[in-house]
């Protein structure tokens, strides 16, 4: 566990990445003890909807996306000397965390905080959480976002497969009939909801969207990094931009987005991640 003595405010931080001109800190075996003060000059918000995030970065793990974050917050805003990272997720079920949010949290543990350093001296810290309340209210914690519910999700439309290896045994149609509700052969009395589940996440998208319009009242000062390709997001990110909130969004995967102009209008800077 890092060390904190708040009275000489010195940090006990075990290093043991570095890259040129850079080093990054986490928890590990060797030490070394640095000076480290608390106040932060400007924070910057980095807001991820984890599961929109390509595998490939979810894969590179925590401490990757990180790293990829900081150099995209330098370049933008190279004042930042914090970095709060939100993973936004259905991490809770009935009974508590879920396996992902557990791995998540352990992963989280061993990985943060983490400092950025160039030539020996302190330039930013790096912290990460899982989202599980507002970010103004986080005594107020937003469980069951992780739900079980009955049936198929959404009524399918089937087309004709050309291809299909044994078109008088296709399946395409037997699994349309089924998004409606109910089995494909006639009489059957068996319903969609009686042999089909399915997972959803509750209060996600909203909940990043409310922290996002909250620290856009807060103003430039502390600049907001949405990570997502999710449209869903466009309104509370023009309503930030419109409240004076600097707003970047990083996009996992390269594409025309049908609302560029209407970001540009607003200044929402958008790249890829």
């Amino acid at each position: 566990m890092i060390h904190r003595e708040l009275g000489d405010n010195l940090v006990q931080i075990p290093f043991d990445f570095q890259e040129p001109g850079s080093f990054f800190a986490r928890q590990s075996s060797g030490s070394r003890r640095v000076m480290l003060g608390f106040s932060s000059e400007m924070k910057a918000h980095v807001l991820v909807d984890y599961d929109n995030l390509p595998d490939t970065v979810r894969r590179s793990g925590l401490a990757s996306l990180a790293r990829t974050v900081h150099r995209t917050v330098e370049i933008h805003h190279h004042s930042a000397d914090e970095i709060g990272i939100r993973l936004y997720g259905g991490w809770y079920d009935t009974h508590g965390l879920t396996q992902a949010g557990t791995c998540l949290a352990q992963e989280i543990g061993a990985s943060f905080p983490m400092v950025v350093a160039t030539n020996g001296q302190i330039g930013c810290r790096i912290h990460c959480d899982i989202a599980s309340a507002l970010i103004d209210t986080p005594a107020d914690l937003l469980l069951h976002t992780f739900r079980q519910r009955k049936g198929i999700r959404s009524r399918l439309t089937a087309a004709r497969v050309p291809n299909c290896a044994n078109p008088g045994s296709c399946t395409v149609q037997t699994v349309a009939q089924w998004s409606r509700g109910r089995c494909h052969i006639a009489g059957c009395s068996v319903s969609a909801n009686s042999v089909f589940t399915f997972n959803e996440q509750k209060l996600v998208d909203t909940l990043l969207c409310c922290d996002l319009i909250a620290l856009a009242m807060r103003g430039e000062t502390e600049p907001v990094f949405l990570v997502s390709d999710d449209d869903d997001m466009v309104p509370a990110v023009l309503l930030g931009g419109r409240l004076g909130g600097a707003i970047h969004i990083l996009e996992g995967r390269v594409r025309q987005s049908a609302y560029g102009a209407l970001l540009q209008r607003y200044n929402i800077q958008t790249s890829s991640l």
